[in-house]
């Protein structure tokens, strides 16, 4: 399920009636990439064949169909069944079309892994008369077999990421010859000088050789050091068991320490106010401001909503539209309509009826019912957009599947 642009992992049975206990109830896939990119093994590989229609979608504000695209840490190969915000097929064997061709490619030996995703990309496509088109994200460095070459397999590696050997030693050189012979030497001469309870120890004499510059120190970065994704884990565990206590404190440190996805959480849970968390709107924006300046998408859309509506901060237009665009541009559907009603709306003398027209119909087209309907009312009153009944038909009737009440109003102005 996708849900503000997050992609979530329902578990068999889960009793979920509203939109803000997903988070509570549901597994954040994301983190799944989080923990596998800390654990820095040499390849991880994720398959999604989970994007299915959405069965809140008619009832939740923010829900979408499909997932949303995920980025692959470095190392990782994540696969979908078919593109961002678009439903796969269950096919007509007791696998989904996805799978069920998944299966037959990767048995075959010698392929790539990108060769054996490329080989369903096409059948599924065909099968499915171009309807759906699987997609992947990589960030892979090395080759992968499922099923490797006869010429890797017989190297005793089983389906292996390859790598090159080791350099071979260089040869010791006439200084490094002489150092050892006079390390060695300097026993015998200590035992031949001793006398009595005297021993004189031979020291080796200094020698002008410079030592090898230490490479710089590598830099942290403090969304994947270990001790924040551990906090972050911490926090998530912690919220999905309902302990809002321990939550806060471990999102309240990892984001002190630069964690932009504990940031969002403890600003999330600093704007709702559940007990025993007060509500704070100041310092929620503090923290999705500082975590929004870190890239973090869900971030920059919360705090343009803030600047939108002059929550925990002064009203502030232009900053409402720079974090709604930054949001917006990383993928966010809920950024794009945000975006586009502030282009919509005179904010502040900024209105662009058809700029407001783009971001709407981005986010109507991955299934956002807000976006269809105002979508529906630009072309109804030809605004930002040509004049058309039949356009503005389309996305009112999209809006009111959704069970957008206003959606209904405006159809029945125009005639359905």
């Amino acid at each position: 399920m996708q849900i503000k642009g997050r992609n979530f992992l329902i578990p068999v049975g889960a009793d979920i009636q509203r939109e803000d206990e997903v988070t509570y109830n549901a597994f954040d896939a994301g983190r799944l990439l989080e923990k596998m990119e800390a654990a820095r093994s040499r390849i991880n590989i994720v398959i999604l064949d989970a994007c299915r229609n959405n069965p809140f979608t008619r009832s939740f504000r923010s829900a979408s169909q499909g997932l949303a695209q995920m980025e692959a840490p470095v190392g990782s190969y994540v696969a979908f069944a078919t593109a961002p915000a678009t439903v796969a097929s269950d096919g007509n064997s007791g696998n989904g079309l996805y799978t069920q061709h998944l299966l037959e490619a990767m048995r075959a030996p010698g392929l790539k892994i990108e060769e054996v995703f490329k080989k369903v990309r096409v059948k599924v496509m065909a099968d499915s008369e171009g309807k759906q088109v699987p997609w992947d994200n990589s960030s892979l460095t090395g080759d992968f077999y499922f099923v490797p070459p006869q010429s890797v397999a017989t190297q005793g590696a089983p389906a292996a990421l390859s790598q090159s050997a080791p350099p071979e030693p260089a040869p010791p050189s006439a200084d490094d010859k002489t150092a050892r012979a006079d390390v060695e030497s300097a026993p015998a001469a200590a035992e031949k000088r001793s006398s009595g309870n005297k021993v004189l120890v031979a020291s080796i004499p200094p020698r002008n050789v410079t030592p090898p510059a230490r490479p710089p120190a590598p830099k942290v970065d403090p969304a994947t050091s270990e001790a924040n994704v551990a906090l972050y884990k911490k926090g998530m565990d912690a919220k999905g068991k309902g302990d809002l206590a321990a939550a806060g404190e471990a999102f309240g440190v990892a984001a002190e320490a630069g964690h932009p996805g504990a940031g969002y959480e403890m600003g999330l849970l600093l704007k709702i106010g559940r007990k025993p968390i007060t509500q704070d709107l100041a310092r929620a924006h503090q923290y999705f401001l500082k975590s929004a300046e870190q890239k973090n998408l869900l971030s920059q859309y919360e705090l343009a909503q803030m600047f939108a509506q002059g929550v925990g901060t002064k009203k502030n237009c232009s900053q409402a539209t720079k974090w709604a665009l930054k949001s917006a541009q990383a993928g966010s559907a809920d950024a794009a309509v945000l975006l586009g009603e502030l282009y919509r709306a005179d904010c502040d003398g900024a209105k662009n009826p058809s700029e407001a027209a783009r971001w709407l119909r981005m986010a109507a087209d991955q299934g956002v019912a807000n976006a269809q309907f105002s979508l529906g009312v630009l072309y109804m009153n030809g605004d930002g957009v040509p004049k058309d009944a039949n356009e503005a038909r389309k996305w009112l009737t999209a809006a009111a599947g959704k069970g957008n009440t206003s959606a209904r109003f405006y159809l029945e102005r125009i005639g359905k």
